[in-house]
């Protein structure tokens, strides 16, 4: 081959490969044009642990080469790395030297890049520089680009601003506000007080009142008025906006504009999102609360998990969406259990596990517990099958009574009682009833762990029993006892683990039941200020694994526990590979038992 053609067969190459497939093919030429081609035979160092960077960026054309840690003794493997992945990217991050040293598993042929051509490359092409950003730690922004804005990332005052609220006092007669709102052609009007914003009168608390009879038009609109008021900030995003709407149950919100708190801006109503979406979110909210049949309560589950699934766009994303299915999930069980008979009798439903948690984004059941004197509750489980969850099951059930000696139980002797196997139980959450023996059951909960020390020392040892696979070379999952299988197992091997380390913080920093496991690890993060690059990262890394078993779940129908690899992307492997080592961290701190001290 003629020396002129080599840079563009290099070129060539590095296109099908990220980040280099985000850059200009002459960009990618001229690059290739000023680096060379090296040959390693097996076990040769291409560079060592500790030492400065060399000049070159190096690319695997051909071969394997493996990452060790040579800090410990003996050293430890950290990465298996094949063709088209790079060594020394960690420079462009502020690692003043090589993090480990790379040395050649076979024979290997690496395309040597010059390194200051790369850094200029990073600052002309944005989603190269978060690409290289994500390879000491994991990143949940990156998103691949054409993407259409989120409603994560779109302001609701700029979807409403031109069209101002409609106004009326609170103490205005029915009829003057149904004029007022008849006039204006909105649907929803907003009451205001002494106070600012008193409330919102919508067009079908109008309807409402008419078909009770029209009682009394000249009584005070705030009285037929059914929702409570939401108010936002202009600064507000369209998901602040529905899982405000969601958790509250108002049918509209109030957008007040900064510094004037008198009267609201503009009033935002389902229709007014419906831009940002395609299904609507807060219509299939209504519609599950107002479904007699279980066959329409499974046509809107299917339609909020196509929802989901759509707007499911980056790890970034998982957070609202997650409590948006929350939302879905305790809907549908209240309309469960009115159909299966079981509403009444004072009987306190709960979620525990991945429901628990808010982590439960895919057509999975969620798992159910009963704080009550009820039995007999395998019905409501009936009723969830027919709606289209997968493996619903009875929930457990008991007095508060038998509850607290079943948690005092595992916390005293965890052992014996196999505590291990109920460790989802200490996700729970009340969902469906009053919370007053939920409350009771939690500060009984705290008072044992306070009083049995070594039990969370028990915990944070039992997190240590399912590790992250060590890496993804080629097409196999490289478990750290060197297995190879074509599939992952997320949630066994990452989801699991993340979820069990972060409940062991939750407990120690006093959080009680439930949590999320963000919110878990962001509360330890706080109270053990020395380790927050450790927490901060290992949250970012529960965030990519719950996209990637959410949407890997919702695209195959399952519960998203094992995917194939051919689901994941290079980049995506990237990214898991770079959690993998955040997760190993905080599960050798956890381990340690010195932080416990501290909290």
């Amino acid at each position: 081959m003629q020396t002129a053609a080599i840079p563009y067969r290099v070129a060539d190459f590095l296109k099908q490969h990220p980040p280099f497939d985000l850059v200009s093919e002459s960009d990618l030429v001229s690059l290739a044009a000023r680096g060379r081609v090296k040959f390693h035979e097996v076990d040769e160092y291409i560079c060592w642990q500790g030492s400065p960077h060399p000049p070159f960026v190096y690319v695997v054309q051909q071969g394997s080469v493996s990452l060790w840690d040579e800090s410990v003794d003996p050293p430890r493997l950290r990465d298996i790395l094949g063709a088209g992945d790079s060594v020394g990217l960690e420079r462009f991050n502020g690692a003043a030297a090589s993090l480990h040293s790379a040395r050649a598993a076979s024979d290997v042929v690496l395309y040597a890049l010059p390194a200051a051509d790369i850094g200029n490359l990073l600052e002309r092409y944005p989603h190269v520089r978060t690409f290289v950003s994500s390879c000491p730690a994991v990143t949940a922004g990156f998103e691949g680009t054409g993407q259409r804005p989120r409603p994560d990332e779109i302001a609701v005052a700029g979807m409403v601003r031109s069209r101002p609220a409609p106004v009326c006092p609170a103490s205005a007669p029915v009829r003057e506000a149904a004029r007022l709102l008849a006039e204006s052609g909105e649907t929803a009007l907003a009451l205001t007080g002494e106070g600012g914003c008193a409330g919102i009168l919508t067009a079908d608390d109008v309807m409402r009142w008419v078909g009770e009879g029209a009682v009394d038009p000249g009584q005070p609109a705030c009285r037929i008025a059914r929702g409570s008021a939401v108010s936002l900030p202009t600064t507000a995003r369209v998901s602040d906006c529905v899982v405000a709407m969601a958790e509250s149950g108002a049918s509209a919100a109030a957008v007040t504009v900064e510094g004037d708190g008198s009267s609201p801006g503009w009033i935002v109503t389902p229709a007014a999102l419906e831009p940002a979406f395609g299904d609507h979110p807060l219509s299939i909210l209504r519609e599950i609360a107002m479904a007699r049949r279980t066959e329409v309560l499974a046509v809107l589950h299917d339609r909020a998990r196509a929802w989901i699934l759509d707007h499911l766009a980056s790890p970034s994303s998982v957070d609202w969406l997650a409590t948006y299915s929350d939302q879905v999930n305790r809907l549908i069980l209240e309309r469960a259990v009115d159909l299966a008979g079981q509403d009444g009798g004072g009987n306190l439903w709960c979620f525990y596990g991945a429901a628990g948690r808010r982590e439960l984004l895919t057509r999975v059941a969620p798992e159910l517990a009963v704080i009550g004197d009820g039995r007999g509750f395998p019905s409501v489980a009936a009723v969830l099958a027919e709606c289209g969850y997968l493996a619903p099951a009875s929930p457990v059930e008991g007095d508060l009574a038998e509850w607290k000696s079943r948690f005092s139980g595992w916390i005293r002797d965890p052992i014996r009682t196999r505590m291990y196997d109920s460790r989802p139980l200490f996700d729970l959450r009340p969902v469906c009833g009053g919370d007053a023996p939920f409350r009771e059951l939690e500060d009984h909960v705290r008072s044992e762990i306070a009083s049995e020390p070594a039990f969370l020392r028990i915990l944070a040892n039992d997190c240590l029993s399912s590790l992250p696979p060590l890496t993804f070379f080629r097409d196999a999952v490289i478990e750290e006892s060197g297995r190879q299988t074509d599939r992952f197992r997320l949630e066994a091997s990452a989801v699991d683990p993340l979820a069990d380390v972060a409940r062991v913080f939750g407990l120690a920093c006093g959080g009680g039941l439930g949590g999320s496991t963000r919110a878990r690890l962001d509360r330890a993060r706080r109270l053990l200020p020395s380790q927050e690059t450790v927490f901060r990262e290992t949250a970012e890394t529960a965030q990519v694994m719950l996209f990637h078993q959410a949407r890997g779940g919702l695209r195959l129908g399952s519960s998203g526990a094992e995917l194939p690899l051919s689901l994941l992307s290079r980049y995506d492997r990237h990214v898991l590979k770079s959690g993998f080592r955040s997760i190993h961290r905080l599960l050798a701190f956890a381990a340690s038992w010195d932080w416990l001290e501290a909290v």
